[in-house]
């Protein structure tokens, strides 16, 4: 399943659906309202909530204002709102931190774009890894094999979703399907690239990738909420709740998801951040604060996805609005959540927006919504 419009909900634990995020089916142009940009935000949040989401939160940047909104509940049973700066899991939001990362390394001579991942990584994990290279990997090209299609889908999610993950393991059995299409030959999104990426990290670090991540990002930042979490399961400080619709013994259930193992989706999907955060992450991104020019210029190399005005980067989507705007950032979807981040190449709008779910794999439905808030967010911006 392909949207024509902007893909909201990363697929790493989709089964059915095989594309980066359960996506708006074939949504027309952002619904257009009368009022300023605010007011128009506002009813989209609305909408979400009516579409699949249980709750939301937005944040806006123009130039030095920055504006918030929030709809709906933290949590199904209860009245209250999404907390205010809620922390969330932001799913392939995370890509972004691991491709910077990684790309880190590159500047500091430690890792070649365009090295074969045979340098790095075994043959028994990537047995295709001397023709892969890292950039392939980064820029989701490698035509290795989606993790995510192998994930446990309903009652068995709900049931096993303590469970510990392994990196490594998982690469060697995706990387042991046959390829969806030759290395190199076009795009195709795949969690198990930002797997192989967290693997190359570790390898010439010696440390696990999460620490880069740290290094390079969460502390030269000062992001004081974010963080890798490995095999901890709970969201710290306030956070609403994400559920999952399922059937057990014959009978219709609603699990709070909240609390899972994020190892299900690591280095492609686990990080927890806030809007805050991933604001000052795509502000980082946009001034060249975090990467030397020569890996800036690299990130922001595009190809096409086959989707009408969106192409990608290293660890970055780039979309074109209606107004001709382009963004750079990324969306995410993990049990529970979806996210959505993204900057304008001069940094000057910026919208991040977090929405807690109703059901996994998220409605389609709410593609439509979180397409229209980053449309009139950066197309129309004030009140």
């Amino acid at each position: 399943m392909r949207s024509r419009r902007f893909p909201v909900v990363c697929a790493l634990a989709l089964a059915a659906v095989a594309a980066p995020l359960p996506p708006a089916a074939a949504a027309p142009a952002p619904p257009r309202a009368a009022p300023g940009g605010h007011e128009s935000i506002r009813q989209h949040l609305a909408d979400l909530t009516r579409s699949g989401a249980v709750g939301a939160q937005v944040r806006v940047t123009d130039g030095s204002r920055t504006w918030r909104a929030r709809a709906g509940r933290a949590r199904t049973q209860a009245p209250g709102p999404v907390p205010r700066r809620a922390a969330f899991r932001i799913g392939s939001a995370t890509k972004m931190f691991t491709a910077v990362a990684l790309l880190r390394l590159v500047g500091e001579g430690k890792v070649a774009l365009d090295a074969p991942v045979s340098r790095y990584l075994s043959p028994r994990v990537v047995p295709d890894g001397d023709r892969i290279t890292v950039r392939m990997a980064l820029r989701h090209t490698s035509g290795l094999h989606d993790v995510a299609r192998d994930l446990p889908q309903g009652e068995r999610l709900v049931r096993t979703r303590f469970r510990h993950h392994d990196t490594e393991r998982r690469v060697r059995e995706a990387a042991a399907r046959p390829a969806d299409f030759p290395p190199g030959s076009r795009y195709g999104y795949s969690n198990t690239n930002y797997l192989v990426a967290a693997l190359i990290i570790e390898r010439v670090t010696g440390r696990p990738y999460g620490e880069e991540v740290r290094r390079a990002v969460i502390r030269p930042l000062g992001l004081r909420r974010t963080f890798v979490p490995g095999d901890r399961p709970d969201i710290p400080g306030p956070h609403a709740h994400g559920y999952l619709r399922h059937t057990a013994h014959g009978t219709a259930r609603q699990a709070d998801v909240t609390a899972l193992n994020p190892s299900l989706a690591g280095a492609a999907g686990e990080i927890v951040s806030t809007a805050d955060d991933l604001d000052a992450l795509l502000a980082a991104l946009a001034d060249g604060r975090l990467l030397r020019p020569a890996e800036q210029r690299e990130m922001r190399r595009t190809v096409s996805t086959g989707e009408p005005g969106t192409r990608y980067g290293l660890g970055l989507k780039q979309r074109k609005l209606s107004c001709g705007r382009t963004v750079l950032g990324h969306t995410g979807g993990i049990p529970g959540f979806a996210t959505l981040a993204f900057t304008t190449p001069d940094g000057r709008h910026r919208v991040v927006l977090s929405a807690n779910l109703d059901d996994w794999p998220a409605d389609p439905r709410i593609g439509a919504p979180i397409d229209a808030v980053l449309d009139d967010a950066v197309c129309r911006p004030g009140a």
